[in-house]
């Protein structure tokens, strides 16, 4: 009887509990078809690096953080485990064993919402944190809750944990506008999140809960307390030891109370690039299987990005100045880069730095001027016009030297010679367009250029006169195989020999001139600054060079101080980046092409005929063979000696006739007496031994002494003499 009484009790419990399932079953597919039910989307997710791959030079996989609607992603390898460990620590320590439900945790969170009468707690998992973030409202309902539920199983079965974890910490909200971990490294500790210690990650963890309530801004105490409520769990699911535990504890925090202006590095750019050559959006990119290989030099790129988080120039207000940098080889591709600031890669004015691009080279390649040519510079009106120089007026000198010294007037006139049309023919092949006026000789292009066009001309100069696309990716790759490859189109803009000038004076200018903070004595650098701005302050300060093998350009913009200027910050940031890149190795020096030939140059002759050189004498300059002094004048030797005549003791004295002015000098005890001529002719009478010698001048300019002669006196001819008695009056040279 009681064995039959169990069986009825254990019929009615399984048929209880199969009408409750099936009942449960009917309800769920039911909900699932209703009008309220959110369905699975894959596409709602922020799917980071699950397929993308970007490479960097050497073809290692780039953990560099990802841009995406303007937010940082970064892929979970590239952080520290105890990073996000401490996430899983403080959520859902038992996130890597359950299937996206904690059934311990909803008993648990259910007995204590009765027990409160409320809905406190609501026991969710990582897996269904992000469900809410990317598929469901924030209501507390039930409804809500159990499709959550529902999403985060089928969340588990197409991901990994891994995977899921990536993605969430790359969605969470952490204040100050920053969603997702790399963001909030970002703003409040100025770093990225591969570098958060094992403190400053159990304060990101612990501040999601409440961000206005555990932020480090809002409330130190608390925040610390919370930070060290993380470690403590962390401690307890063995994550970290104790050691580990108390270090972290004793740890100050230190974070960033002003609001960090926004910084774009190389992930960012390549991103920019590969959606614009695939006509992609960044999250298509990011959920696709490519295959990306960039130019990109991670040591570099971390030095670069060190530099520029700890540079300490300032705007005339106190805050940090924006900063735009970038290193590329020069073919054109682009190994490192940073955008730091709201104006940081921005249209804007180079100043002078745009001299050799717009005049010089130009004018070098259409022959008409050298190194050599002679610019008077002078307050010169061109029709209204007036340009000045920041350190007056310098007279006549050389192209090389208003290259070196950045004179304006001299920019002026050459362009003035080139004419605006031929200049504006050779900045369009550069993507530089619009109508110009002459204060393009200023730097001042119509539009304006950023420091990727900048870098393009320079890298132009650095290429032997032939121009290419620059860019940060190689080949990008499909499934299906190559589908973009970056090919250097090598475009000739200037001739090999007028590209080699203009590279030597930009390398005098490094040596002698505006960019000088550069030189360093080991290696060749070619560079010319800019500035913009007045006497109130600058608003540019740049430097834009390179060498045999790299081309750079380091720019300062905002509101700046005077003494921030193309010759000092730019420059010391610049050198201090080749430092870096040059520590194992030195690049060669620049050679000249055999179409161009050193000559030098006769200083008093170069102001009447910019055409007569004259070899081993004055100042050294390069030329084009096609554009070289048309009249070589060989060195003169002088072998002149006075001619003199005697009668008696009477002598005549007569110069050789030449061009010049001859000065006869006579030698006494008290020193030399100038002896007056005429018609190059002296005449005198002698009554001891003299000793003459003459001086010839050209333009005020000794150039030849002849030997000194002596004439000897004799009264009779029984006098003894003191040479063989060859003549009554011996002259001896």
């Amino acid at each position: 009887m009681k064995g039959k009484i169990i069986k009825i009790i254990f019929g009615i419990t399984a048929c209880v509990m199969l009408f409750a399932v099936l009942a449960g079953v009917i309800c769920l597919r039911y909900f699932r078809k209703s009008d309220g039910f959110v369905q699975f989307d894959s596409s709602k997710l922020n799917q980071v690096y699950t397929a993308l791959t970007v490479l960097d030079d050497d073809g290692q996989a780039l953990a560099e953080p990802l841009y995406i609607n303007n937010y940082k992603q970064i892929p979970l390898a590239a952080l520290h485990d105890y990073t996000y460990n401490a996430f899983v620590a403080v959520e859902d320590k038992r996130f890597f064993s359950h299937h996206g439900i904690d059934e311990r945790r909803i008993v648990g969170a259910l007995l204590h919402n009765l027990r409160s009468r409320s809905y406190k707690e609501g026991a969710s998992t990582i897996s269904q944190q992000l469900i809410k973030n990317t598929h469901l409202d924030n209501s507390k309902t039930i409804r809500r809750k159990i499709n959550e539920m529902m999403l985060a199983k089928e969340l588990e079965k197409a991901y990994s944990k891994e995977e899921i974890l990536e993605m969430y910490i790359n969605t969470i909200y952490f204040g100050r506008n920053a969603y997702g971990i790399e963001s909030a490294a970002n703003v409040y500790f100025n770093k990225s999140a591969s570098e958060l210690s094992l403190a400053e990650s159990a304060v990101l963890a612990g501040m999601i809960k409440a961000p206005n309530v555990y932020a480090p801004d809002k409330n130190t105490d608390r925040c610390k307390s919370r930070r060290d409520t993380v470690l403590r769990l962390m401690l307890e699911q063995e994550f970290v030891d104790f050691d580990e535990f108390d270090s972290a504890c004793k740890e100050e925090i230190h974070y960033c109370p002003q609001t960090l202006r926004p910084e774009r590095n190389y992930m960012y750019l390549v991103m920019q690039e590969a959606c614009r050559l695939l006509n992609m959006t960044p999250q298509q990119l990011a959920k696709s299987d490519f295959v990306i290989e960039t130019y990109y030099d991670p040591e570099i790129q971390r030095q670069l990005v060190d530099m520029a988080r700890s540079d300490s120039t300032m705007t005339s207000g106190g805050d940090p100045a924006d900063l735009s940098a970038i290193l590329l080889d020069n073919c054109g591709g682009i190994e490192a880069c940073i955008l730091k600031g709201e104006t940081a890669g921005t249209r804007r004015q180079v100043g002078s730095a745009l001299k050799p691009i717009a005049v010089y080279a130009p004018a070098l390649n259409e022959k008409i001027i050298t190194q050599a040519s002679p610019i008077l510079d002078e307050e010169t009106d061109f029709n209204g016009y007036r340009p000045t120089n920041a350190s007056g007026y310098n007279g006549w000198t050389t192209v090389k030297y208003a290259v070196a010294k950045s004179l304006n007037v001299p920019a002026v006139k050459t362009l003035n010679a080139l004419t605006l049309p031929i200049s504006e023919q050779y900045l369009e092949q550069f993507g530089i367009s619009g109508k110009q006026d002459l204060s393009l000789a200023l730097g001042n292009a119509q539009g304006g250029m950023d420091i990727f066009t900048l870098a393009k001309c320079y890298a132009t100069l650095a290429n032997d006169g032939r121009c290419n696309d620059i860019g940060f990716i190689k080949n990008i790759y499909s499934t299906h195989g190559l589908i973009y490859t970056r090919e250097p189109k090598n475009k000739r803009i200037f001739r090999s020999g007028a590209n080699y000038l203009m590279t030597d004076m930009l390398v005098n200018t490094v040596n002698v001139g505006t960019a000088k903070a550069l030189k360093n004595g080991k290696y060749q650098i070619a560079a010319k600054t800019g500035t913009v701005g007045d006497q109130k302050g600058n608003t540019d300060a740049l430097v834009a060079g390179y060498t045999t093998e790299h081309t750079f350009v380091s720019w300062y913009s905002g509101d700046l101080p005077n003494s921030v200027n193309g010759a000092t910050a730019p420059c010391e940031f610049s050198q201090k980046l080749l430092k870096y890149v040059y520590a194992k190795h030195t690049p060669t020096d620049f050679l000249p092409p055999s179409s161009v030939v050193r000559l030098d140059i006769d200083k008093d002759d170069l102001y009447d005929n910019q055409l007569v050189t004259k070899c081993d004498s004055g100042e050294k300059f390069w030329f084009d063979i096609g554009n070289q002094p048309k009249q070589t004048i060989v060195k003169e030797r002088y072998d002149y000696v006075p001619d003199i005549h005697s009668d008696s003791n009477r002598i005549q004295v007569t110069l050789p006739q030449t061009d010049g002015e001859w000065r006869l000098y006579r030698r006494t005890e008290s020193g030399n007496e100038l002896l007056s001529m005429e018609k190059g002719e002296y005449r005198c009478t002698i009554d001891a031994d003299t000793t003459f010698f003459a001086e010839l001048y050209k333009k005020n300019k000794l150039v030849y002494t002849t030997p000194p002669i002596t004439v000897y006196f004799c009264e009779s001819d029984t006098t003894p003499r003191h040479f063989p008695d060859l003549t009554d009056f011996w002259y001896w040279g």
